[in-house]
């Protein structure tokens, strides 16, 4: 089907009800920032096939002519714009610092003013640090390490959250991360001894710079700790398995299950001591630490306590311990300017502040109001495919249907912003700003334990450029900041809103539907919604999706592992065909004229391009490797290819055949969704 340019998504956004009614007419081209039909053309290339590469084939020209700037490991198209975005920020901080227009920006102002207050920080930063140390280093009882370990500053051998479960908040305990450089939640990044010995030597060096005695010992004693506490964690495939991470149980409950560990004092210090209900995550790593716990010398968690106090208020201390910082996670890098650090700093310690600066000042009514058009055919869509689903059983049709009528999609900004009125921020007082924040962070969690107690919970502020799904909540965020181009541009025609930004809120909406939001129910409920039969024509279709996965190979002896990425793939390749159908399902709503598009392109083919054009991304060798060892997201090139091989349009838009390296038989290719 040849389809030409489908006008300005924006002119007609004005209209109260949005299914049904025009988002525009078929206007002559205009300029943009991705060409006139927001497709950057000249990164097509002009030798690669589409059939064999069609990553390289949209995105070649930009790699080529794009080198990875300085200071990023890897570079993509959501690098990019988040520069975009870090810009928009330091406008709106730059206001507030010299002419704040409410209490919001004097707040962001303020904070961000003493974060950046470097004199003041090298003259009084370690006088409440040498203070807080010394009591760390003066515990006398596991009941005062525990009391330490629930101060929101401090780091905890357990991790303490507020889950929601069953249309209730509960208090969650779970597993730790920990500090090894590029660890996140893998232990196994303790075994490379010569990056053990490198961060050892960096503790010792950051307790010298404190002035904490026995720099070496205490280093020695908070490595082997670590190691331990590591050696005992669940690793990544196992906490995928949401199942097992979901154990609910009384408090009195957890003293016999883990004993050991002060629980009661912990929860009492950190203001939940009245709840009797909690859910426990990594129950058995939990269960093994809290033994450490009560076999571990008190003197080498006063060692760790006060590692990690340093650690993690590190970008208030002085100089010389932040540059000790960014020279072991950072080796070979030049540190970042002072700026730039405040800006990461305010963005993360405030962030929904910034996030309604930014709202106020970025997310425009028409854009809101465009994506919301987007969410409408998208939620048609999937109706629909609900509906014609060969595979499913009447029962296990009812359930999805009613999950996906219980969708919630939050756009651009909250509704309801959090209160920060009670919170004080002071021009002269960096490390008591941060602490504040950090104490007022919980505090606001507690408060979801009050009854009547009302909020809209955003995992992501506006200014993120991402997007998300939570399948406690059954709910899809869009901030506002992904809401630019190429995600998404009032100038371009709908071919390329629905491949781009309408294709990920489809794969947003898929991860409802996939191999983890199967195992929720309509409610938010653990529980799987679908019957014997249709479980295992579900499960047919995704390890065929392993399958093709784990074939892709960047490098001799590397692989895609199709299991571990096996949620995103299926969210993937359900975002594009979704937004693929709910396109067409516009089109017949809003015909437009054949042969209007200036850059020869049919709409078909600027769908799948605008896909590919969102995942545009270089990185060394070094970054794909960590990719496959370590995400559960394969590298960008198979989120291209991995999909569109399995969609039949993609194959009659660029004419792909037998022989091309990415042709898969009909009888083959995956559908899912």
């Amino acid at each position: 089907m040849s389809v030409g340019r489908c006008g300005i998504m924006v002119l007609a956004l004005w209209m109260v009800a949005l299914q049904g009614h025009a988002l525009g007419t078929c206007p002559a081209a205009v300029s943009g920032d991705f060409a006139p039909q927001g497709i950057d053309s000249s990164t097509i290339s002009q030798t690669i096939r589409p059939g064999d590469d069609f990553f390289g084939y949209m995105n070649q020209g930009w790699i080529d002519r794009t080198p990875i700037p300085q200071g990023y490991w890897d570079y993509g198209q959501t690098s990019v714009l988040a520069g975009t975005v870090d810009g928009q920020i330091k406008s709106l901080i730059a206001e507030s610092v010299a002419a704040p227009k409410d209490a919001t920006a004097r707040q962001v102002g303020d904070a961000y003013a003493s974060f950046l207050d470097t004199g003041r920080i090298e003259q009084h930063g370690m006088d409440l640090i040498r203070h807080d140390l010394a009591g760390i280093l003066n515990t006398a009882t596991r009941d005062d390490i525990a009391t330490w370990m629930a101060n929101p500053t401090s780091s905890s051998l357990f991790a303490i959250n507020l889950f929601r479960a069953e249309g209730r908040w509960l208090v969650h305990l779970d597993q730790q991360n920990l500090s090894q450089p590029m660890l996140g939640l893998w232990p196994d990044a303790y075994k490379n001894g010569d990056e053990t010995a490198r961060y050892q030597a960096y503790i010792a060096d950051l307790f010298a710079k404190a002035g904490v005695d026995r720099p070496q010992d205490r280093a020695a004693q908070v490595v082997a700790l670590e190691i331990r506490i590591a050696a005992n964690q669940w690793d990544f495939d196992r906490l995928r398995d949401r199942k097992a991470n979901y154990h609910p149980m009384t408090v009195e409950e957890l003293t016999h299950y883990a004993p050991g560990f002060p629980w009661r004092t912990f929860l009492r210090t950190r203001g939940v001591g009245e709840v009797t209900d909690i859910v426990l995550g990594t129950d058995t790593a939990v269960q093994v630490q809290a033994g450490l716990f009560a076999e571990t010398p008190i003197d080498d968690w006063r060692s760790y306590l006060a590692f990690h106090w340093l650690q993690n208020q590190i970008e208030v201390l002085p100089e010389a311990l932040r540059q000790a910082n960014w020279g072991f996670y950072s080796p070979g890098r030049s540190a970042p300017a002072r700026e730039d650090v405040a800006l990461g700093l305010i963005n993360r310690s405030l962030g929904p502040q910034v996030g309604r600066l930014y709202a106020d000042r970025y997310v425009r009514d028409e854009t809101r109001t465009g994506a919301e058009v987007l969410v409408t055919y998208l939620r048609r869509a999937f109706e629909e495919r609900l509906a014609q689903n060969t595979w499913m059983d009447d029962a296990t049709r009812a359930e999805a249907q009613a999950k996906l009528a219980n969708f919630t999609f939050k756009v651009g900004s909250p509704k309801i912003w959090r209160d920060y009125s009670g919170l004080q921020i002071r021009r002269d007082d960096p490390v008591g700003n941060l602490r504040r924040i950090h104490q007022a962070d919980w505090d606001y969690q507690r408060r979801r334990l009050e009854p009547g107690f009302q909020d809209e919970p955003w995992y992501q502020t506006p200014q993120t450029v991402d997007a998300s799904y939570s399948v406690l909540m059954n709910a899809i965020e869009l901030p506002g900041a992904f809401l630019q181009p190429p995600y998404f541009d009032a100038k371009a025609d709908p071919a390329v809103n629905f491949g781009g930004i309408g294709a990920i809120i489809g794969h947003e909406m898929g991860h409802g539907f996939n191999d983890q939001g199967v195992i929720y129910d309509s409610r938010g409920r653990l529980q799987n919604w679908q019957s014997e039969s249709s479980a295992k024509a579900f499960q047919a279709r995704t390890e065929a999706l392993v399958a093709q996965y784990d074939a892709f190979s960047p490098y001799d002896g590397l692989h895609v592992n199709g299991r571990r990425t096996l949620s995103e793939n299926i969210a993937d390749l359900s975002g594009v065909s979704l937004a693929y159908r709910a396109y067409h399902m516009y089109l017949a709503d809003h015909p437009c004229p054949e042969g209007i598009a200036s850059d020869g392109l049919t709409g078909d083919q600027r769908f799948f391009l605008s896909w590919a054009q969102v995942w545009r991304y270089q990185a060394p060798e070094s970054a794909v490797r960590h990719v496959i060892t370590y995400s559960d997201h394969a590298p960008t090139v198979y989120r291209v290819n991995g999909v569109v091989q399995n969609l039949d349009a993609w194959y009659e838009a660029f004419g792909v055949k037998p022989g091309d390296k990415l042709y898969v038989a009909p009888e083959k290719r995956v559908r899912i969704w």
